[in-house]
């Protein structure tokens, strides 16, 4: 089960996810809704955050090639969630689609009625295929929790951020 960071109080900096509710998470200048947005990050994105203050998080650069990382600004608590260690069943991977998403369905084929959709560029979780041989994976919340099932060819693999 996920951890809400806010019970977590933004320990040490880590990795998390934005939740999925509005469309994206407003990052701002200092810790509280009192300062300017400086950025806005998608739901579903990863960001790289640490300690803060009063239920806010500082939010980092997130760099591939070992460069420092830089403040960017500040994400309220509530809005990041740290998903579990993902075990070898399943994986982080990337919706890659040109029609701007991609269906969620009930079950495994288009004979199934849609549940829910996901847009281009979101990281879900899903269940992993060893084999590369299943045409359909299941799908899961950030919470794990089953939530349809999604054609591979419209997903792109990628290495899971440490939790």
């Amino acid at each position: 089960m996920l951890a809400a960071v806010m019970g977590m109080s933004c320990m040490a900096q880590r990795m998390g996810l934005v939740k999925d509710q509005d469309g994206y998470t407003n990052v701002r200048k200092g810790p509280g809704t009192k300062y300017e947005i400086v950025d806005r990050v998608p739901d579903g994105m990863f960001v790289n955050f640490g300690p803060g203050t009063n239920g806010w998080c500082k939010i980092y650069t997130t760099y591939t090639d070992g460069s420092e990382q830089e403040l960017i600004g500040y994400m309220s608590a509530n809005k990041i969630v740290v998903p579990p260690r993902v075990g070898p069943w399943k994986e982080v991977v990337q919706v890659k689609d040109e029609d701007g998403y991609t269906n969620i369905r009930k079950g495994a084929g288009t004979k199934y009625a849609i549940v829910g959709r996901v847009k281009d560029g979101s990281y879900i979780l899903v269940n992993q295929d060893p084999t590369g041989e299943q045409h359909w994976l299941k799908v899961y919340t950030q919470e794990g929790k089953l939530r349809g099932y999604i054609s591979r060819n419209k997903l792109m693999p990628l290495e899971s951020p440490a939790f």
